[in-house]
């Protein structure tokens, strides 16, 4: 979901009274990706401390997440995962429809999937789409686009829908445990994604200052309760997102026609992560994803030449390969009669870094997630193959 342009630029002035500048030094930036092999002194994929090291992944959050927990329905900027063009990459390898996920085929959690060397292409089923009282031996996807710690602030959803809070999604995940869907055996060796990028922000638009700085200290409050609640219920490595750059989005960026970042929403989602780090860094078994420094390595403003080798594999760093012809439209639009598409769209996927709007195609998460491998392979202990 989009946040609106009103609450970034009163959060950015605030953050300049605030400084918060120094979060780039405070957040370790990704990893760069290993060129060599792992040494052999390592134990082997698939083992840890002499006994069988298979994960059970558990994925909480949005839309960056979500694979399918939205409903099905007529195309609208919540459901229109569901509805060609997404899933355009997938469709393409013969898959027979879009699969719920907000990009051209895999989203985050699939690509974390496959850094577990268990020989998974995707990530764990949504809730959703699993039969009642059953639950995949690789666990559970709990994401829901729109999503955030709070209740949305959203105009009248399709059918009355209510969109499921952070703390909603662990609800459902405990209530699985407690009817013993989810058994104690798939709490050995779990990891949780917690991926929260933005949507509580649409409540504050209207906010003072004072409201406006005691919001953002509620959202990463109220994230650190929930991750501390899953560590409670017996996940035993958590895996948080930050925020990623806000104003190098096509959203924000379709003013100057995707040739620049905005800097306000920029320093709008550096507050947000550095109170993250604060209030969730210094967790046992906790590791933040950073977000921000992997997507600005990529999307981030370069001097002609001096880009780095991820940003070069995109043709397009932030201008969307699904593209509305309305700015208040969404990807996928279309209009009343059944030839009017109300959206372009890009011949290559690969070449662009963004989707559509706010979302990475999958080969720009596989280029986020690249930058982040080797801490997540360190942090889980999991080692590559040799």
């Amino acid at each position: 979901m989009k946040l609106p342009a009103t609450s970034l630029l009163l959060l950015a002035v605030l953050l300049l009274i605030h400084g918060v500048q120094s979060v780039r030094q405070s957040v370790k930036a990704p990893a760069p990706v290993p060129s060599g092999k792992v040494p052999g002194t390592k134990p082997p994929v698939g083992r840890k401390s002499g006994h069988s090291h298979l994960y059970k992944m558990f994925v909480f959050g949005d839309s960056f997440a979500d694979n399918g927990n939205l409903p099905r329905w007529c195309s609208s900027p919540i459901t229109r995962q569901w509805h060609y063009p997404y899933g355009a990459s997938s469709l393409a390898a013969s898959s027979l429809r879009p699969t719920g996920r907000f990009s051209d085929h895999l989203v985050q959690p699939d690509i974390l999937a496959t850094m577990l060397n268990m020989g998974r292409l995707e990530g764990p089923p949504a809730r959703k789409l699993t039969i009642k009282n059953y639950c995949d031996a690789f666990g559970m996807n709990f994401a829901v686009g729109g999503s955030g710690v709070f209740e949305p602030f959203l105009p009248p959803l399709p059918h009355k829908l209510k969109l499921p809070t952070l703390a909603t999604q662990i609800d459902q995940f405990e209530k699985l445990i407690h009817d013993r869907v989810v058994s104690s055996w798939l709490l050995d060796d779990s990891i949780a994604l917690v991926a929260i990028s933005g949507n509580d922000y649409t409540r504050v638009a209207n906010s003072n200052r004072a409201d406006m700085v005691a919001f953002v200290g509620n959202v990463t409050t109220e994230l650190a309760v929930n991750v501390k609640r899953l560590q409670d219920i017996g996940i035993k490595k958590i895996l948080v997102n930050n925020l990623h750059p806000l104003g190098c989005t096509p959203w924000q960026a379709r003013p100057s026609n995707y040739a620049n970042c905005t800097d306000f929403p920029n320093m709008g989602a550096m507050i947000h992560n550095n109170q993250l780090l604060k209030k969730v860094g210094g967790m046992d078994n906790v590791k933040i994803l950073d977000l921000n420094t992997a997507f600005y390595n990529i999307i981030g403003p370069h001097s002609p030449g001096s880009g780095s080798e991820l940003s070069k594999r995109f043709k397009y760093l932030i201008r969307p390969c699904c593209e509305s012809s309305d700015p208040d439209g969404f990807c996928g639009e279309w209009g009343e009669d059944e030839h009017d598409r109300l959206y372009t769209l890009c011949k290559d996927p690969s070449k662009h870094f963004y989707w559509d709007d706010v979302h990475p195609t999958q080969a720009g998460w596989q280029a986020v997630m690249d930058q982040l491998k080797v801490d997540i392979q360190e942090f889980l202990d999991v080692f590559q193959l040799s």
